[in-house]
């Protein structure tokens, strides 16, 4: 990824690159406020929308940005994420447990040294800076 492309730019290839998750998105406005801060954690910890990649933006979004544990769960029900993992096979799901079980650990190690927590809803003011610069500023090292 181009080192100086911005937040916004990165949200939008991501957008795009993953069309098939978004098109049945007809949501209550406090889900797809929760959707659209779930998809910059994505872009900003550099995580993909596999299995793995799933559980680990969970891991970043707890223990890295100012949601916390409780007001993730709450924003997983209200927006009904947890049916979007029927889209997975089973076998992807089986092959993805033993990763996730390195690499659940080194996500939580990575944000206990963050130098400071991902404004999880509050973010607009970084849209348009170079994403590398974000993930400097908040030292955030993506898997």
């Amino acid at each position: 990824m181009d080192a100086e492309i911005t937040l916004r730019a990165a949200l939008e290839d991501f957008t795009e690159r993953n069309q098939k998750y978004f098109t049945s998105r007809d949501v209550s406005p406090e889900a797809q406020e929760f959707f659209r801060c779930h998809d910059t954690a994505h872009v900003v910890f550099g995580c993909n929308t596999t299995i793995v990649g799933e559980g680990t933006v969970k891991i970043w979004s707890i223990f890295g940005t100012t949601l916390g544990f409780w007001k993730h769960v709450r924003g997983y029900a209200e927006a009904d994420a947890f049916s979007l993992f029927r889209q997975y096979s089973w076998a992807h799901v089986a092959k993805s447990i033993a990763r996730l079980v390195v690499t659940i650990p080194r996500a939580i190690w990575r944000a206990r040294q963050m130098a400071k927590p991902w404004p999880w809803a509050s973010h607009d003011d970084y849209l348009d800076q170079p994403l590398a610069a974000i993930q400097s500023e908040f030292n955030i090292v993506p898997l």
